[in-house]
């Protein structure tokens, strides 16, 4: 995200709301490269024809 991962992890942070004291933070930014990772992977997936879980219909409604 950022070139500094401190501000990236206080970025993160204050998107979801917190404030963390700088002792977190650094706590916090080896996991950072971990995270990146992740969502690398999610968006690099390729998902095909997946349908949104909105468009199932529960059991209780398929008919009999």
């Amino acid at each position: 995200m950022q070139d500094d991962p401190r501000e990236t992890v206080r970025r993160l942070a204050a998107l979801a709301g917190m404030t963390l004291p700088e002792e977190r933070i650094a706590a916090l930014v080896p996991a950072l490269a971990f995270v990146e990772a992740g969502l690398a992977a999610l968006a690099g997936a390729d998902y095909r024809e997946a349908e949104p879980a909105g468009r199932f219909r529960p059991r209780s409604e398929d008919p009999p």
